[in-house]
């Protein structure tokens, strides 16, 4: 009974899936379900809501859009915008793709927040928070460490975005090592990285120039999920 409960939603959560907007070939004559954008990113939907405007005429001021619609034969630009007119149906379709935008952006908002809240108090070792709201109870020193030296470096202000996926990456060349600092979100986990990865690129050899004694590569990797858009801390990776 068990298997054919987990088939019924595996196939059901596909469905979904393929009901997912892939274009806005229809969006003039059918109104857009919700459900329809629910697996897709800002930049997705901010495309489809663009296509509605070229398939209307509309010039973008935007190159890389005025380019992308244009390889399309169905586009012919009216070359002023204030003559292009939706009808009705379309204009309910932009609304759905606006407060969808508006929603994600403000998820996503509240996402970045939350991790700010966490570094604060990686920053003042508050070990009492860090359990009770994030789940998150350090292993060892070096854990303790290496996370405070990632929370140090990073800039959560900075996050850059492509569909769902955000990072942040610092990449430090001290003269002896590379040491990479990040955080990446991607969909349902997020992930913050210390990777210890190799020497200097100005270190052609361990020799009497450099005091440099070589030593291992390593990895902390501090993972997190989401539910309900609040993150709680799920496992240390270590490598190395």
């Amino acid at each position: 009974m068990k298997n054919y409960i987990f088939i019924f939603f595996t196939l059901l959560s596909l469905n979904v899936k393929a009901q997912t907007l892939k274009d806005c070939s229809t969006c003039a004559t059918q109104l857009i379900k919700s459900e329809q954008t629910k697996f897709l990113s800002i930049d997705e939907i901010r495309l489809l809501t663009n296509e509605i405007f070229a398939r209307n005429g509309y010039q973008f001021e935007n190159s890389r859009f005025q380019d992308f619609f244009e390889e399309k034969s169905w586009y012919k630009s009216k070359n002023n915008n204030k003559s292009v007119v939706y009808n009705e149906i379309e204009k309910k379709n932009i609304k759905l793709f606006q407060d969808k935008t508006k929603q994600l952006k403000n998820n996503r908002k509240e996402l970045v927040d939350q991790i700010k809240i966490f570094k604060n108090y990686v920053l003042e070792n508050d070990k009492v928070n860090l359990q009770k709201l994030f789940n998150y109870k350090a292993e060892d020193k070096y854990d303790t460490e290496y996370l405070l030296s990632v929370m140090k470096k990073i800039d959560l202000d900075d996050i850059n975005w492509y569909k769902n996926v955000g990072i942040h990456k610092v990449l430090v060349d001290n003269g002896f090592v590379i040491i990479e600092y990040s955080v990446t979100i991607e969909n349902e986990r997020i992930s913050i990285l210390y990777n210890f990865m190799n020497s200097s690129e100005i270190i052609k050899d361990l020799d009497i120039y450099t005091d440099y004694q070589s030593e291992g590569e390593h990895l902390y990797n501090w993972q997190f999920d989401i539910k309900n858009n609040k993150i709680n801390f799920i496992r240390l990776a270590v490598a190395g």
